[in-house]
């Protein structure tokens, strides 16, 4: 992949990560109540203190993306959160799936792009 492109987004997605994380404590973006069980699941997740965790490793995973510094690290912690995010919102909130996926997308083209580095974790 092009050095460019791959700085690109990777800047992207750490811009992406600082967003949303940041979000998870200032609350500027308003998102619309999610109804049933998936609600529930997520006044949980807010009251219990696990969205400012989430929020805390996108703030830092962000600014090391932005640094280009843990890239790996972070790209590993990036998939994990964007796939629990996409898995959560094609269950229970199907119209909010997008940014999820655009975030998950984002963090495997990157894992791809970066392919040399997971190659231990990617072996059989």
């Amino acid at each position: 992949m092009n050095p460019k492109v791959k700085m690109g987004l990777r800047v992207l997605l750490g811009l992406f990560l600082l967003l949303f994380g940041i979000n998870k404590f200032a609350g500027f973006i308003e998102f619309p109540p999610i109804p049933g069980d998936g609600g529930e699941l997520m006044r949980i997740y807010a009251t219990s203190g696990f969205l400012k965790i989430i929020g805390v490793f996108e703030i830092i995973g962000g600014f090391a993306l932005l640094a280009g510094k843990f890239v790996p690290l972070v790209l590993t912690f990036s998939v994990a959160i964007m796939f629990n995010a996409a898995v959560f919102h094609l269950l229970h909130a199907p119209e909010g799936v997008g940014g999820a996926v655009v975030g998950l997308i984002l963090s495997l083209v990157l894992v791809y792009a970066n392919k040399e580095r997971f190659s231990s974790l990617l072996s059989a």
